[in-house]
């Protein structure tokens, strides 16, 4: 996802780029393959002194590390005074970020948390349906992802973290908690998709579109191809997403990380394709009448995930959006962001959003 932000950022802009990693020569092997300047500097997330000199001369951060370092990140550009994109926490971090509204705001930073895909486009999607009606009653988003676990390491953590715990649903305006992969649905996406089984997920979603747009009803769900949700199953019932280690011939591992480095060592195949798909739609009314506002999102890519490549180009031209101007303070995708304007550069890189509605009551 962070490779794809910097090509895209290379591409399409004339900031000056600088990556930071705890491998430099990775970074450095993908400038080279970009065939663009830029700098490398080496960083340690983990390693607050690390993280702080990294900050120096900068103005924005693109955050593509795990999600679980997000919070830790977000205080290093409040102290260093920068601005911030991430690509998403689940709710419980998110929450964290939005408490940092006030030092951010007095530190001046702009800090947008949760623009990837989802969050990210999805809520600026939400958002655009709330602007187009008079009213909002619900906004319901639907994720179809298709990359199987073992596209990397990273993707087992996420999965196992997408599918225990707690989810959030909001529901007659109030938070509703739920456990994880469960209240499962058939939902019909755009063919070639078709109807595929969905469920919750702990996503920030149900929680900060309230907070802009007034609305009953707010939930996210997430669908897998049926394999990957029976791997999914099995590795949980077995005990595997769990981080207390167990002693193996004298070396003592944790199930996740095992699990995480062997089935993620895989990678994904050169010929295989994988596919990002998102529907949104924003029910409430306009002149009276009963509407609809529906959003679909698909991207294919082969040989890599599709997640990576749209992940990693939301939060790119967010990147750049903050570089330019925005509110100060931790703000929200959906309010950080005019939709309109957002979604035009995604069709600039080919990218496009289908937009539809439907009128339970049209005019004669």
């Amino acid at each position: 996802m962070g490779s794809a932000a910097v090509a895209d950022l290379l591409e399409r802009t004339d900031h000056d780029v600088t990556l930071g990693d705890i491998r430099v020569d990775a970074a450095r092997a993908l400038l080279e393959r970009l065939g663009a300047p830029g700098r490398v500097i080496e960083v340690d997330v983990d390693d607050p002194q690390s993280l702080a000199n990294a900050l120096t001369d900068t103005d924005v951060v693109l955050n593509a590390t795990y999600m679980r370092t997000n919070v830790l990140v977000t205080d290093a550009v409040i102290e260093a005074k920068v601005h911030l994109v991430d690509l998403g926490s689940y709710y419980p971090e998110t929450l964290q970020q939005l408490e940092r509204h006030d030092a951010a705001e007095h530190a001046g930073c702009r800090i947008v948390p949760g623009c990837g895909v989802a969050p990210g486009l999805t809520n600026i999607l939400a958002r655009l349906g709330g602007d187009e009606l008079d009213t909002a009653h619900s906004i319901a988003m639907y994720s179809y992802v298709t990359h199987p676990m073992w596209t990397s390491p990273g993707i087992v953590v996420t999965r196992f973290d997408a599918s225990t715990g707690t989810s959030i649903v909001w529901k007659d305006g109030r938070a509703v908690e739920h456990p994880s992969f469960s209240g499962e649905e058939r939902f019909a996406f755009p063919e070639p998709y078709g109807e595929q089984e969905v469920h919750l997920v702990p996503h920030p979603e149900p929680l900060t579109l309230p907070r802009t747009i007034d609305v009953r009803d707010v939930v996210f769900k997430v669908g897998y191809p049926a394999d990957e949700t029976t791997r999914i199953r099995v590795l949980l019932e077995l005990g595997f997403d769990r981080e207390d280690a167990f002693t193996v011939d004298g070396v003592a591992i944790s199930p996740r990380r095992f699990a995480a480095s062997y089935i993620g060592r895989h990678g994904i195949r050169p010929t295989e394709r994988s596919a990002n798909v998102k529907h949104v739609r924003v029910e409430g009314t306009r002149d009276g009448r009963a509407t609809t506002r529906t959003y679909d999102f698909a991207v294919e890519q082969t040989g890599r995930s599709a997640s990576a490549a749209i992940t990693g180009t939301v939060a790119a031209i967010a990147a750049d959006l903050v570089a330019r101007d925005g509110p100060v303070g931790v703000h929200p995708p959906e309010a950080a962001f005019e939709p309109r304007p957002f979604i035009n550069a995604l069709a600039e890189r080919g990218l496009t959003v289908d937009e539809g509605e439907i009128s339970a009551n049209p005019p004669r």
